[in-house]
């Protein structure tokens, strides 16, 4: 789209809307624009007010062409034809590809435009394929024209040549990107139907947040339930008759533990809450998994208590049922970065008839778990005491349960005194 030398002029006087003011009705583009692009604009706003001045003088010139007419047969003036051609060759030749101007995306995107704002694994590889489609489908910045009411006809409108606009779009013909001062950032790039419905499904709805969520939703029921069950026998306790259930317990090696073993799992369950809300999963897998270790321990010394009082283990299937969940939950919240696959290979036979095989798989994944929480403390400079992750002992043949060590980072074991 090549423009002679005075055409230019011809544009402005005219009224042609110069390039460079248009293009600074978006501050920051200049700076994407090359010379050319700039010369590319300016031809296409010269060619609204020129060409159709110079179509009419042409026209003029062709239609005094004629000499005689004879039915359908006509004779020209060929020097009168080939003036009127010299005038329409005067003409800027413009498609509607050149109203679409393909940028650079290193000039238009902001430094952080595809820099992922959580630990989400899914928006790191979503962003990458972002990138990927901004390479393949382009930025475009497009060159219109808004109608305007006819001056002529106040019921229809035309397109004014003096009145433009300028908008860039994901691809050729795609949707418009938003942006307040030539730059395209994140939020921008994502306001686009396509790479926001894409975000979307991607992140929020993809393969992490749909399992970590569903882990924390059973993790929520598990500790509910463990607490109810914790508090009945509480209860249960404190309705026998004087001295009944010490001397049961007594006699019997149990000890009740404090409900407070509840506190700590509680607090780290709220904490992967509020991580996961702003799309750290990462954070909240940490503080997950640590939290239904912990669940499953007080369960388990539940458990034993049920196991060494007067109620019998019998009694105990709720809070079994509780124990087994919660560890359920924290080997699935382990494998959402790909750290659980160690445990799996345990379960070589079913219904937990391998204890060899159970218990080392248990080993691999409370080993997996700390390691996991203790990497994560110091890179992120929290307290490794707080992500700790209580120690399993297998209780002798006979138990309905297992046991932590006392000490407790699970806080079982520190009597019915304490309640």
């Amino acid at each position: 789209m090549a423009q002679r030398r005075g055409d230019r002029q011809k544009a402005a006087a005219l009224g042609a809307v110069d390039a460079k003011e248009l293009i600074a009705t978006i501050p920051g583009l200049a700076a994407a624009l090359s010379p050319a692009q700039v010369e590319h604009i300016q031809n296409l706003l010269d060619a609204a007010v020129l060409n159709p001045v110079l179509k009419k003088e042409a026209d003029d010139l062709y239609r005094q062409s004629v000499t005689h007419q004879i039915g359908s047969q006509v004779n020209r003036d060929p020097e009168k034809v080939e003036k009127a051609q010299r005038v329409y060759d005067k003409m800027i030749l413009v498609s509607e590809q050149d109203y679409h101007i393909r940028l650079d995306i290193n000039k238009l995107l902001t430094a952080d435009a595809l820099t992922p704002r959580t630990d989400n694994p899914d928006e790191v590889n979503y962003l990458a394929k972002v990138r990927n489609t901004l390479a393949g489908r382009g930025i475009w910045l497009r060159v219109t024209q808004p109608y305007v009411r006819d001056v002529q006809d106040p019921s229809s409108h035309v397109k004014d040549p003096r009145k433009w606009q300028l908008w860039f779009s994901l691809g050729y013909d795609g949707d418009e990107i938003p942006t307040k001062d030539g730059k395209i950032d994140r939020d921008e790039l994502l306001s686009t139907t396509m790479l926001g419905a894409g975000y979307y499904t991607a992140v929020h709805t993809g393969y992490v947040q749909t399992k970590l969520k569903a882990q924390m939703a059973r993790l929520s029921v598990e500790l509910d339930d463990g607490i109810e069950e914790h508090e009945r026998l509480i209860k249960r306790y404190r309705d026998a008759f004087p001295g009944v259930a010490e001397i049961s317990d007594f006699l019997g090696g149990a000890e009740l533990p404090s409900r407070s073993i509840w506190t700590r799992p509680r607090q780290l369950y709220t904490k992967a809450l509020y991580a996961n809300v702003g799309g750290n999963v990462l954070e909240a897998q940490v503080y997950l998994v640590v939290a239904a270790i912990i669940v499953q321990a007080n369960a388990e010394s539940l458990a034993v208590y049920y196991d060494r009082s007067a109620s019998g283990a019998g009694t105990a299937v709720k809070i079994l049922k509780v124990a087994k969940t919660a560890g359920e939950i924290a080997e699935a919240a382990l494998i959402l970065t790909g750290i659980g696959a160690v445990v799996r290979g345990g379960r070589a036979v079913k219904g937990g008839a391998n204890v060899a095989a159970e218990l080392a798989e248990r080993k691999a994944r409370d080993e997996a778990a700390e390691k996991l929480a203790t990497e994560y403390a110091k890179k992120n400079g929290i307290p490794v005491s707080e992500l700790s992750v209580p120690k399993y002992v297998p209780q002798p043949k006979g138990s309905v349960a297992g046991y932590r060590k006392g000490g407790h980072s699970s806080g079982a074991g520190t009597g019915w005194h304490e309640w």
